[in-house]
């Protein structure tokens, strides 16, 4: 009654702001709107904190500080600068690219040029051996040198005419000098006065020749001993053939000397076109050399030389560093010596034209870097102004002035941004002069609607306490409910095992009176079996007795036989004692007498064997006719427990009948008792089904009661929130300044 009471009352608060009905259904649609307006809050009241405002040299700081060089004018600059640093790479690419290539180009011609050279002077040196061996067969030297003791003028004359041609022929030879054991020795220019043989052989060069030459030809550096007695300059020429010249016999008389022209091997090194500033050199095989360039290296001392010198390549080339700089050294040997060309090209010449191109793509790129700089400059400054200006008015309406306005002369994509700027402010004027007008009519609406929430508020709460109470009393009814039933469950399962128990117990009476009636079976047929066994036994008993008296038949049989015995044994000794006297007549009679003695003592020996045989018997047979007689004493006694038996077992099935019947009956009484313990579920299960279905109607209404409770929570908390917000709209259009 109470509860009613208070609806009533709840009812009648709610008939009093009934006008103001469909307000609040207008709030109710837009409560999601409030609540995004919840979340959104707390960020916007930090937006709204109060802040120092700042002056225009400030604001000017604080902007020129946040570009630095992150402004336009630096990133179109960086812009322009992308395809320079990519041409900057694409230069040294070349460079790099231009480098190795020069190198190995040059570096093959220099190994072309140089294996020309050492082509052409191999050539000019067979010509040489060539001219000696032609000298050595020559008719007016040979004649001279190795004829005939007789040595006159003109012979010494034709000698030198030969050699004159020879030299004049080519250009190679300084002095062409034959020397020999006899004869004097002569030139292309005459007769040599002095003992030039016998210098030469005792000069170290000369022992040299003798004992590497052999009979053919080797090269030498000079011969100074000669050069002493002729009076030559051995700076004329730059190495020496010295061929073995040969008499008729083919041994050595004399040597053909030919001097080669240093002038004409320098002319060679000078005029091979390898480089400017090259170094080329012929180098003998004792170490002296040729040079030209503008250089006294001394290509020996060398350690590139000597790795030359000894390797098995004729020709090669090598990057090597001489004094401090670098070199491309190239050389070819003459096959069949150890007499090298060699040529040291400087890098610096071969790396000439990648420099060039270095350098013009080091220029190209510092004057596309200006003209890049330049025209970024341009294109930015023209855009920093457009900015800064768009910048100021957006700052301005930033800080809530409206008033702003952009003027731009340009005619690009910045004009149509300053216009749309310019829109976008008056746009923004005429929704701040709505939004003034809107926010008082907001906030007269919140006071209303706030009233109307409180009042629904508190009729909620009260509804929501009767609901509470009505559950809690369901709550209890179902929970008593469920005692009932799991009570009633666990007298239902007892009387399911008291009905189960008995149904075992009929079984097992059933199986009982089974079990006794085998049982009578059994002990008939056992009884039946000591009949039979009592009748075996007598019948035992009386063959045993007509055994004994066979038995006792036989002993005096065997009496008999033993008395034969005797009497067949004593007419064997008569007739032995017969045969005795009888003497030689009788002696076959005496052994027939003795085989019978023998026969008669073996059959009366077997009688007596066989009397103990019948004397164990019968005591065998009178001990057993004792065993058999307490047999059927026995027997007679099972007989008589036999018949006790059956008695019991006749016993024992009458109660069994009996307890069958009782076990019966309890059956049909707990048979009653579980049908009306069913009977009983069903109710107690209708009563829990009805408590079940009473607490969820319960249990709903007092969902939708809290559900409505926290709308009209939501409500009145929304309410308060419109209020706010309807001050802090005025507070913020109240910033705008719009004239």
């Amino acid at each position: 009654m109470k509860i009613r009471k208070q609806l009533e009352v709840k009812k009648e608060k709610l008939k009093k702001v009934k006008p103001k009905k469909d307000k609040l259904k207008k709030e109710k649609v837009r409560k999601p709107k409030k609540e995004r307006i919840k979340k959104e809050r707390p960020a916007k009241q930090t937006e709204r904190k109060p802040q120092p405002k700042k002056t225009g040299n400030s604001r000017k700081a604080a902007k020129d500080k946040g570009m630095g060089l992150r402004g336009i004018q630096v990133k179109l600059i960086g812009a322009f600068m992308i395809p320079v640093i990519l041409f900057v790479i694409i230069g040294f690419m070349i460079y790099s690219k231009c480098s190795t290539t020069l190198n190995s180009t040059y570096e093959a011609s220099a190994n072309t040029s140089v294996g020309t050279l050492e082509e052409y002077l191999g050539l000019g040196f067979e010509n040489i051996e060539l001219m000696a061996t032609r000298l050595s067969i020559n008719s007016a030297i040979t004649s001279y040198y190795t004829g005939s003791e007789v040595k006159s003028e003109s012979m010494l004359m034709d000698a030198k005419v030969a050699l004159s041609n020879e030299s004049t022929a080519d250009k190679f030879i300084d002095h062409i000098i034959v020397c020999a054991k006899s004869g004097t020795a002569c030139s292309e220019k005459g007769a040599i006065r002095g003992d030039v043989y016998n210098a030469f052989v005792e000069s170290e060069e000369g022992k040299n020749v003798e004992s590497e030459i052999g009979m053919g030809s080797m090269w030498i550096s000079s011969h100074p001993a000669i050069d002493e007695v002729t009076g030559y300059d051995s700076d004329e020429y730059a190495l020496s053939l010295v061929t073995v010249l040969k008499n008729n016999s083919n041994k050595s008389v004399g040597y053909i000397i030919i001097d080669v022209k240093t002038s004409f091997i320098q002319d060679i090194l000078d005029n091979a076109q390898i480089s400017d500033n090259s170094i080329k050199g012929f180098v003998l095989e004792d170490g002296s050399q040729v040079l030209s360039g503008d250089s006294d290296i001394k290509f020996t001392d060398t350690d590139f030389y000597q790795e030359a010198l000894t390797g098995e390549n004729l020709q090669g080339s090598k990057e090597v560093s001489y004094e401090g700089a670098d070199y491309l050294f190239t050389y070819s040997r003459i096959e069949g010596t150890n007499m090298l060309v060699c040529a040291m090209v400087p890098q610096k010449e071969i790396m000439a034209g990648a420099q060039a191109i270095l350098r013009y793509t080091l220029i190209a790129v510092a004057i596309c870097a200006v003209i890049a700089i330049v025209v970024g400059s341009v294109l930015a400054s023209g855009i920093s102004k457009a900015i800064r200006k768009v910048n100021r008015v957006l700052k301005k309406t930033s800080d809530g002035d409206l008033t702003g306005q952009i003027s731009m002369k340009r005619k690009d994509e910045f004009n149509v941004l300053s216009s749309s700027i310019t829109n976008m402010i008056g746009s923004m004027k005429d929704l701040i002069l709505k939004m003034t007008n809107v926010s008082g009519h907001v906030s007269d609406s919140a006071v209303q609607v706030g009233t109307n929430s409180e009042v629904l508020l508190e009729v909620t709460k009260d509804i929501t306490e009767a609901v509470d109470y009505i559950n809690s009393g369901i709550s209890q009814q179902a929970q008593d409910t469920e005692s009932c039933l799991e009570q009633m469950n666990g007298l239902a399962e007892r009387i399911n095992v008291v009905h189960e128990n008995t149904d075992e117990i009929s079984e097992i009476a059933q199986e009982a009176q089974g079990a006794i009636e085998n049982g009578m079976v059994i002990v008939a047929n056992l009884g039946e079996k000591v009949q039979g066994t009592t009748e075996v036994t007598e019948t035992i008993i009386r063959e045993i007795r007509e055994l004994n008296k066979e038995s006792i038949a036989i002993n005096s049989i065997i009496g008999t036989i033993n008395e034969i015995a005797e009497q067949t044994n004593l007419l064997s000794l008569n007739a032995s004692i017969e045969a005795a006297r009888a003497g030689e007549a009788g002696r076959g009679f005496a052994v027939v007498s003795e085989e019978i003695r023998k026969l008669a003592e073996q059959s009366g020996n077997a009688g007596n064997q066989i009397g103990e045989i019948i004397n164990h018997i019968q005591e065998r047979l009178a001990a057993t006719i004792e065993t058999a007689g307490l047999a059927g004493e026995s027997v007679a006694f099972q007989t008589e427990a036999l018949n006790n038996t059956v008695d019991v077992f006749k016993n024992i099935s009458q109660q069994v009948s009996k307890l069958a019947e009782d076990v019966e009956k309890i059956t049909q009484s707990v048979g009653g008792i579980e049908q009306a313990k069913e009977d009983t579920m069903n109710a107690i299960e209708s009563i829990s089904t009805t408590s079940n279905q009473t607490e969820s109607a319960s249990e709903e209404l007092a969902r939708s009661t809290e559900k409505q409770l926290q709308a009209v929570e939501v409500l009145n908390d929304a309410v308060k929130r419109l209020q706010m917000d309807a001050e802090d709209l005025d507070t913020s259009v109240s910033i705008f300044k719009v004239q």
